[in-house]
């Protein structure tokens, strides 16, 4: 008979029926039929105190065939305690790693012993992914009467298995750890009752995780069209549009002298307009996980953002302003922004962009400067930009500059401003949508 050495069964020593003729042979007999039929090449005895004796016969009968050994429960009564078994167990299991065995070397049988302990040994190789368990059954015929033998029954909890990953995909999603939930789906193979169910949960994770990180042309060449039963984080058509609009590249002259016409512009204040919202969205996510450091980067981000949509509404293009311009060489002349060449120092940074709206005299001038003083101190400070320590402790002023840079959109946008809003925070309300 072929032994796998590898192989390590785990196995459960009860005290069975003291009234049979033969106890404790015909007991023992079904201990054996396990261990003979599995050819596992390690074998770990785990009696509770009554069963102790009948341990050590096997142990007696195996010793010179088998690495076998006994392990005790660690008190009296243990048997008995459902979480005492399972601590005890943790223990072997982490014992068993470090001897360099991996879950797919594990057989389990819990046929025998205390129900405490057999709910905590197969409990504690579900945890583990434990692919082999193996129980006793009594023969029957077609009819279901009990017959003469017993069946070593294997089965594979990868369904079982696969639901509870499917619960910690759910969790995942609610926190926006979507590459996290991504990894947990791949390291899992499912069973062909779920294969399905874990390809597109991983697409949907791989989707929220392009947009969460602001790769908006992965998220759209990825967005999925389809729901899941039971899990609730479709992607409608709403969302699927929101990508495609984020995903549209800014328009940019193709040669330094090209000027963009007004339209073209005014496309990029569009574009412009939805990061805006979406950073807002990816800010708050930010803040509400306390990573104040990021969310700061966001609400400068859209600080800046916002003055280079009214440099495009104005006719104009930040990193492309052309010297042939009367208003922006004045301008430039004026801010030593001008090369001896005559060429304007490209591009336009987030002081010189409010300067300019100064200098042409736009009616959002004021706010931009306003809003820019506070941006700038929490930016500066940041330990991500020109601080050594992180500042930010307090997410109050940050959601107020959120909230003020979002707000002032609504003149110019009004009741579509309130759509942009709600379609941009999708993923932030998965956590109200969801029960489960």
């Amino acid at each position: 008979m072929l032994i796998y050495k590898e192989k390590v069964l785990l196995l459960i020593v009860g005290k069975g029926n003291e009234n049979m003729p033969d106890y404790p042979a015909s007991y023992l007999r079904l201990i054996k039929k396990s261990i003979d039929e599995t050819c596992a090449g390690n074998i770990v005895l785990f009696p509770s105190g009554a069963s102790k004796k009948n341990a050590e016969l096997i142990l007696k009968d195996y010793e010179k065939k088998y690495q076998i050994r006994i392990e005790d429960l660690p008190g009296k009564n243990t048997e008995f305690d459902a979480d005492q078994c399972y601590e005890f167990f943790e223990g072997q299991f982490r014992e068993l790693f470090k001897k360099g065995f991996r879950p797919e070397n594990i057989i389990i049988d819990f046929t025998h012993g205390t129900k405490a302990m057999s709910a905590a040994l197969y409990a504690i190789g579900m945890r583990y992914r434990v692919s082999d368990f193996h129980y006793i059954k009594r023969n029957n015929d077609k009819d279901g009467n009990l017959t003469e033998g017993e069946t070593i029954q294997n089965f594979d909890a990868s369904y079982a298995r696969g639901l509870a990953i499917l619960d910690q995909c759910k969790t995942l999603f609610k926190t926006w750890q979507f590459s996290a939930a991504s990894t947990l789906i791949s390291s899992e193979k499912p069973s062909k009752k779920l294969k399905i169910t874990f390809d597109r949960i991983k697409m949907l994770a791989d989707f929220y995780a392009a947009w969460d990180r602001l790769d908006y042309k992965a998220a759209a060449n990825n967005a999925p069209n389809f729901e899941i039963s039971g899990f609730d984080f479709a992607v409608d058509q709403a969302v699927r549009d929101w990508i495609d609009a984020l995903a549209k590249p800014i328009i940019e002259p193709e040669k330094h002298t090209e000027v963009l016409t007004q339209d073209q512009l005014n496309e990029n204040a569009r574009i412009a307009i939805d990061i805006m919202f979406d950073l807002y969205a990816n800010g708050l996510r930010r803040l509400e996980a306390e990573q104040f450091e990021d969310a700061a980067i966001r609400a400068y981000r859209m600080a800046e953002m916002l003055g280079q949509i009214f440099l495009f509404q104005s006719g104009y293009i930040s990193n492309h302003m052309s010297s042939s311009d009367p208003t922006v060489s004045a301008f430039a002349e004026n801010n030593r922004l001008k090369a001896k060449n005559g060429d304007i120092y490209p591009p336009f940074g987030r002081k010189q962009v409010i300067k300019f709206l100064e200098h042409i005299k736009h009616p959002n001038a004021d706010f931009l400067r306003s809003i820019d003083g506070k941006v700038e101190n929490i930016r500066n400070g940041s330990i991500l930009i020109h601080g050594f320590s992180p500042r930010i402790e307090d997410a109050k002023a940050l959601i107020e500059i959120f909230d003020a840079l979002l707000n002032y959109l609504k003149r110019f946008l009004g009741d579509e401003w309130q759509n942009k809003k709600d379609t941009a925070l999708f993923m932030n309300n998965f956590k109200d949508k969801t029960n489960a």
